[in-house]
């Protein structure tokens, strides 16, 4: 963890309902990648290492606060919506006696980078040249009326954005709000991000001087720079390059496009700076939590979620789902597979068509195959169940094969039962092994049986009714059809 900045204090603005995204559940908890919103925007915030981070929660608050899971920060309660002033002056009790900088973000924007952040931060230090042990003791302060700095960037399409008006020195003059600009203005492609870096003592005597005096009858954040420029301060722009970091997430299609951005670039992270292989990469999706390793080699149409590491040399064919598991070194899932809450152990084979769910461990160089389904079991090493198969709240040790059929009764319509098969037994086709019930070392089940009791070691159980011929029956049905 990074030293924290002891000259730095952090606001995040999560109160918004969001009204555009026509639901019931707060702006900000709208999920990308598996994450809320908001975990995006407290991650790069992290980088700046803030000595106090500060959220402002409004719209269903408590949800919020459980999701941000931030024991350390405070928060700011704003009952009723009226504007990004509004809701900085209510966290100046956090900033008014501090003798630092104050970094302000919007908490819809979860492509912003960390690093981004921290180079805005250590951009207003230069500009007022801070080396000492607070904003009031410079060594080689050259200026006291830097108040902070805005970070912008030059949108294609600057419709809904504010403006930006600076000077030649790219001293910001005031920011005009969309629906405020006039025609000339709107003209204008350097638009405000929504991130801002104040020193904290001017903050604090600007915000109280906000006016809701415009179209939307609230307190724009974004006066504070004019109100701070007739108070004599300058307030820069840092223009950033990279327009795409500062999209604003306001809508479900919206969402979706910003996840799409960031689902592109972790993907090659995976690719590049770890080696793996992953194949028409634009229908893969790959959650935040999920690791991969070095030569994972992943198909098309896979879906990894959840807390899932993929070990060395792994391969998961195409139209995989894996959710919450653990997949050791040289597995192979073959093609149309599920697994969740799971442990597939090293060099095992699963699929294609298998699914495996419930806290399932298979062993070392075990199979599990085409249509058979294995669930909250324990699969030994080197254990065969290759097809058509059902085992469920079972234990089964090594070196066993499962025939083809196989089912494990393990429900009696009241609870469920256990089912233990021992090292090296053979379990016929079409066996089924009503639970309570185990199965000896070595021990063999014949084809078709239903077995309802316990099995020694070595021992062979059949179930089954004798088999009759009737010869000639055929003709003999035949003759006593009546047409």
């Amino acid at each position: 963890m990074a030293k924290k900045d002891e000259f730095l204090k952090a606001i995040i603005l999560s109160a918004g309902k969001g009204t555009r995204f026509k639901s019931e559940k707060p702006k900000v908890l709208h999920e990308i990648l598996g994450k809320p919103m908001i975990f995006y925007v407290s991650l790069a915030v992290k980088w700046t290492a803030p000595k106090e981070t500060v959220y402002i929660v409004g719209y269903k608050k408590g949800q919020v606060i459980e999701a941000i899971n931030c024991g350390g920060c405070k928060f700011v309660y704003q009952e009723e919506q009226l504007g990004t002033g509004d809701a900085v002056r209510r966290a100046k009790e956090h900033f008014k006696d501090f003798d630092g900088l104050v970094l302000i973000i919007n908490g819809d924007m979860p492509l912003v980078e960390g690093e981004t952040l921290k180079n805005a931060v250590k951009f207003v230090e230069a500009l007022i040249r801070y080396e000492g042990a607070s904003l009031e003791n410079y060594r080689g302060y050259r200026n006291k009326n830097v108040a902070g700095a805005v970070i912008t960037t030059h949108m294609p399409n600057p419709f809904g954005y504010g403006r930006i008006i600076k000077d030649k020195e790219h001293k910001i003059i005031r920011i005009v709000e969309e629906k405020d600009a006039s025609p000339e203005e709107k003209r204008i492609t350097e638009v405000n991000t929504g991130i801002y870096i104040f020193v904290a003592k001017y903050l604090a005597e600007a915000i109280d001087k906000l006016s809701n005096n415009n179209s939307q009858n609230e307190f724009y954040l974004t006066d504070v720079i004019k109100i701070l420029k007739d108070m004599g301060k300058d307030v820069y722009s840092l223009e950033h390059p990279d327009y795409i970091q500062f999209l604003g997430v306001n809508n479900r299609w919206e969402l979706a496009q910003a996840e799409d951005v960031l689902r592109k670039k972790y993907l090659s992270y995976w690719a590049v700076n770890v080696g793996a292989t992953i194949h028409m990469p634009e229908t893969v999706w790959i959650e935040f939590d999920t690791d991969l390793s070095k030569d994972v080699e992943i198909f098309q149409n896979v879906v990894l979620k959840g807390n899932t590491k993929i070990g060395e040399g792994s391969v998961i064919e195409p139209n995989c789902i894996i959710k919450n598991s653990k997949i050791g070194k040289n597995v192979k899932i073959l093609a149309n597979s599920i697994i969740e809450d799971s442990v597939i152990e090293d060099n095992a084979v699963i699929g294609p068509f298998a699914r495996i769910r419930n806290n399932t461990v298979v062993g070392e160089n075990s199979q599990i195959g085409n249509f058979v389904e294995v669930k909250n079991s324990k699969i030994g090493e080197n254990t065969y169940a290759k097809h058509l198969t059902y085992l469920g709240d079972a234990e089964i040790g090594n070196n066993v094969n499962i025939g083809a059929g196989t089912i494990t009764c393990n429900y009696d319509g009241f609870q469920k039962h256990k089912t233990v098969i021992k090292d090296g037994a053979f379990i016929g086709s079409d066996t089924m092994l009503v639970a309570p019930i185990t199965i000896g070392k070595e021990a063999i089940t014949g084809s078709g049986s239903v077995i309802t009791k316990d099995v020694p070691d070595k021992a062979l159980a059949i179930e089954r009714n004798q088999q009759k011929i009737i010869p000639n029956y055929a003709d003999k049905r035949k003759s006593s059809k009546k047409f």
